[in-house]
């Protein structure tokens, strides 16, 4: 449990640096290490793929959109 504490503070930081890809690549690892609690829950193992793609991309879509905001508003 606390390494997936560890790496939300990660995750947090890289966020608001704006550093989409690797804050993206946190958000896959911090759905990963919670998809170890669920494996019991669920039978196919398959349905965790689509929850760490949409973490991703999910993540990279808010950093960026973010980004762009950021950028107009110090214009």
């Amino acid at each position: 449990m606390v390494f997936v504490d560890i790496v939300w503070v990660f995750y947090i930081r890289k966020t608001t640096q704006g550093k989409a890809v690797q804050a993206a690549s946190l958000s896959t690892l911090i759905v990963l290490l919670g998809a170890f609690v669920i494996i019991n829950y669920v039978e196919n193992l398959w349905y965790i793929v689509p929850t760490i793609l949409g973490a991703f991309v999910g993540t990279y879509v808010a950093v960026k959109i973010a980004e762009k905001r950021d950028s107009k508003i110090k214009k």
